[in-house]
């Protein structure tokens, strides 16, 4: 559509920019509609996970961990080094032997990788 078809808005239509500010709450706005809720895993899933741990830290072998956090979900792939009960979460020692701290609760799948 020009300005010279009819049912175009000619008023406006040299004013198609976007402010700076605008495209950064508009980006903002996107990012933030691409957000997932937690979901929440049943009692089955946590003997699954109890089970594949417990194989894997016996047997030293490569754990897959995909997590939950504001939003997205995120993956570490690493040997479960230890298990803190009192504090909920497991100690995870990577490839890069980098030790990352994931809590019990934002855990969503584990498998042997």
């Amino acid at each position: 559509m020009n300005k010279l078809t009819p049912g175009g808005n000619m008023r406006w239509e040299s004013m198609r920019m976007i402010l700076p500010e605008h495209r950064e709450a508009w980006l903002k706005h996107q990012e933030e509609n691409k957000k997932v809720q937690q979901p929440v895993l049943d009692e089955q899933h946590w003997q699954e996970f109890e089970y594949i741990l417990s194989e894997a830290m016996e047997y030293h072998q490569l754990l897959t961990f995909i997590f939950w956090h504001d939003g997205h979900f995120y993956e570490i792939i690493g040997h479960c080094h230890f298990i803190n009960n009192t504090q909920e979460q497991f100690h995870i020692l990577t490839v890069d032997e980098e030790i990352h701290y994931l809590k019990f609760d934002v855990l969503i799948n584990l498998a042997l990788h």
